[in-house]
């Protein structure tokens, strides 16, 4: 019998070693920790735009009272949330009275032929797009940041006396954010 308890004894002793037997669990202790996580998002905005094309301008008969208009568009994408200005610089052959806030716009061919032209946020050819940081630039609230269109509404006046040739300007547009 003192063998056997011997034995019995040797198990047991083996098995608290391992911590395989014991009277008392042992319990895991835990401790957490919180932290932040931030993000900042920034206000972004993309602008691309589509040439007017006025094709052919006829003074004396066609376009000798009648306008002759065409189309473009300005395609912007902001951070949802964006308060924007769009706006159209007077070209680079601009009328020596042209002023940012009320271009009188030009096309040239060559040095000294110029026609006029001018480019309109509305369909009635009656608010002029101006440049940013005037009265006359479009403002744009944006609501996602799905990309929005619109059109640049571009009017030759009839009747101009001007010398045949083509004609070009370059217009910059621009968004401010």
């Amino acid at each position: 019998m003192k063998r056997f308890r011997l034995v019995a004894l040797a198990v047991s002793a083996a098995l608290g070693v391992f911590g395989l037997a014991s009277r008392h669990a042992a319990v895991a202790a835990t401790q957490t920790s919180t932290f932040q996580v931030q993000a900042t998002v920034v206000s972004s905005c993309t602008i691309a735009t589509t040439g007017i094309n006025f094709t052919n301008y006829d003074p004396v008969v066609a376009n000798h009272t009648t306008p002759l208009d065409a189309n473009g568009t300005v395609t912007v994408a902001c951070t949802s949330g964006a308060a924007t200005t769009i706006g159209m610089n007077q070209g680079s052959n601009q009328a020596a009275t042209s002023t940012a806030a009320l271009p009188k716009r030009q096309m040239a061919s060559g040095a000294t032929n110029r026609v006029s032209y001018d480019l309109y946020q509305d369909t009635l050819h009656t608010t002029v797009w101006g440049d940013v940081g005037t009265g006359a630039a479009m403002t744009y609230n944006s609501t996602s940041m799905a990309a929005q269109t619109f059109n640049i509404y571009g009017r030759m006046v009839g009747g101009q006396d001007v010398a045949t040739g083509a004609y070009t300007d370059t217009v910059t547009a621009t968004i401010q954010f």
